[in-house]
């Protein structure tokens, strides 16, 4: 920021973006819907090194967050639930540890703003729009990544590396294309082809319960799983198989039993096509996704150097900037690596919090949020929080709460005018001419 302030052009450009903003704020608090496409377009299809510094870098993802909070948060109708506790406990905890001195700024700021904004952007937008119509706008932009990320393999080529806008350091980090078996595999916007396996595998519960036409919903169903598959991902399969089962399984009810067979049907098939690709791949990988397993397992061993509250003394950052864990480089562990960062006391709350979910989903609450986070819970002990997997985690985990505060009698429609915020008309308009999505309630 104090870069941005020290010229004319730096300035402008800052004012700018300030009035964009502030135009953003007003647009989205007349017409929710549009809060919630902003942030998933962002999502989807902007690379995560695009941004600007202002003292920590900021994407146009954290701004369209904040910007929905700040213009649905009045009249939005929120009580404070069980997570909602959870979360002010974790966050609170680790900004305790940020002053105290055990948790670092980067780290600090990766919580309050990669989880927390996230999953208030969820609660407020899941809350203000209606459950089917969040469903259906998630169903569509995930329609589309997959028919990219389908366009990436078949091409071999990635539309968005040559964005270059924020570059620098992220830029370096994740535009680069992974290999696997001698095939490039596929990262969309995502910067990381296990991110956009794990986003894939989230969108699957969406797409099942979405207001898209049967047809257009095993299509789109097909393609995600399809796409999930050549990103040659062991977690984003796995997490996309999870999902697809617990659509069958939990929420049949959002179909019709004529497409619940059908979708049986297709998923049977589908593996029967996919399997030999995926296979072939990693035959020819070799010992290369064995290794990778073996390097999970490894991580283990930094277990007993976690400390309560805080950063663990095992890390160390060296004059280029990059850290390690006592001999590991990078942390492939999402829980392993809350526990190094944040301490022993933050784990296992989220992990109390995962197992409440995971029961919560089996004996009633069944919502396409929860099925979506309840099945990348597996994938996330072998995967750490990056890219946009990690706002797309919390943000569904805020739109699972907002499930739960509607059903106790929080009606985000009593909250708003009736009209354009909730039309699902102006859903209608999302896809092609035609009608896509049944027009009636």
């Amino acid at each position: 920021m104090t870069a941005a302030l020290s010229s004319v052009d730096g300035l402008a450009i800052l004012l700018v973006l300030l009035a964009l903003g502030a135009v953003f704020v007003v647009v989205v608090r007349e017409v929710p819907l549009l809060g919630l496409c902003a942030c998933l377009a962002f999502m989807c299809f902007v690379p995560p090194w695009v941004g600007g510094s202002f003292v920590v870098f900021v994407t146009p993802l954290t701004a369209a967050f904040l910007g929905s909070i700040l213009a649905l948060w009045s009249g939005s109708g929120i009580r404070l639930r069980a997570f909602d506790a959870v979360m002010l406990l974790v966050l609170g905890v680790i900004a305790v540890s940020f002053v105290a001195g055990f948790v670092t700024l980067e780290r600090a700021f990766a919580a309050v703003f990669g989880w927390g904004v996230a999953y208030l952007a969820g609660r407020v937008l899941g809350m203000r729009v209606r459950e089917d119509v969040v469903a259906t706008v998630i169903a569509v932009a995930f329609g589309v990544v997959a028919l990219l990320a389908i366009l990436e393999f078949v091409t071999q080529h990635n539309l968005f590396v040559g964005l270059h806008l924020g570059g620098g350091a992220g830029y370096a980090r994740w535009s680069g294309i992974r290999w696997r078996g001698g095939v490039p595999r596929v990262e969309g916007a995502w910067g990381s082809a296990i991110a956009l396996g794990g986003g894939l595998a989230m969108s699957v519960p969406f797409v099942w319960c979405s207001r898209l036409r049967p047809a257009l919903k095993a299509a789109t169903l097909a393609a995600v799983g399809f796409a999930a598959v050549v990103t040659f991902s062991r977690i984003g399969m796995v997490s996309t198989v999870l999902a697809f089962v617990g659509c069958l399984v939990l929420l049949g009810g959002a179909v019709s039993p004529g497409f619940r067979r059908a979708a049986a049907a297709l998923f049977v098939v589908g593996a029967a096509v996919a399997l030999p690709l995926a296979r072939d791949v990693f035959t020819a990988a070799g010992s290369e996704a064995s290794n990778s397993a073996d390097y999970r397992g490894d991580l283990l061993s930094l277990v007993p150097s976690m400390n309560w509250l805080g950063r663990t003394s095992e890390v160390t950052t060296d004059a280029a900037g990059e850290t390690r864990y006592g001999a590991f480089g990078s942390i492939d562990s999402a829980p392993i690596l809350l526990g190094l960062d944040y301490g022993i006391l933050p784990l296992l709350v989220l992990l109390g919090a995962a197992v409440v979910a995971a029961v919560a989903l089996v004996r009633a609450n069944r919502s396409a949020a929860l099925v979506a986070v309840v099945a990348l819970l597996p994938g996330l002990t072998s995967v750490a929080f990056i890219t946009q997997l990690t706002p797309m985690f919390w943000f569904v985990v805020g739109l699972a709460v907002a499930h739960v505060d509607v059903l106790a009698g929080r009606d985000p429609a009593s909250d708003v005018a009736a009209g354009a915020r909730n039309d699902p008309r102006a859903v209608d308009r999302l896809v092609a001419a035609g009608g896509s999505i049944a027009a009636g309630r």
